[in-house]
């Protein structure tokens, strides 16, 4: 499952970059609760930095979209909202072996409304 840090510094373009921290000292999620929940169950087992699924990870690594620059973020979201518009994940093969993977009508309506909003936000 997800690794949590408590606290991250990286540098961008030569500018110390703080993460936004709640109030219990955890870093700010970085996908609403619903959303989490489906990347969890369905795409973090291939889409992570401990999955063994090197092409799957080089494609989308959900645990590298925070540290992210904007640019390249709104090209993730939207190559996933692209992804999600095709139906093509997970794929034919994987769910043959493991059908409960398949998203569901809700879970893809729940992911492209997040897409959506997404795109917007970084598009500003």
């Amino acid at each position: 499952m997800r690794k949590t840090f408590k606290f991250c510094l990286f540098l961008l373009g030569g500018i110390l970059v703080l993460p936004s921290f709640t109030a219990t000292g955890d870093p700010k999620p970085m996908f609403p609760k619903k959303v989490d929940a489906i990347i969890q169950v369905k795409c973090y087992g291939c889409h992570s930095t401990d999955s063994k699924a090197q092409k799957a990870k080089d494609k989308l690594n959900w645990d590298a979209l925070a540290g992210l620059p904007k640019e390249q973020l709104l090209e993730k979201v939207k190559s996933i909202q692209d992804v999600l518009d095709k139906g093509s994940m997970p794929p034919a093969r994987f769910l043959e072996k493991n059908p409960q993977d398949k998203l569901t009508d809700k879970e893809t309506k729940t992911f492209k409304k997040w897409t959506s909003k997404k795109i917007k936000k970084l598009s500003k």
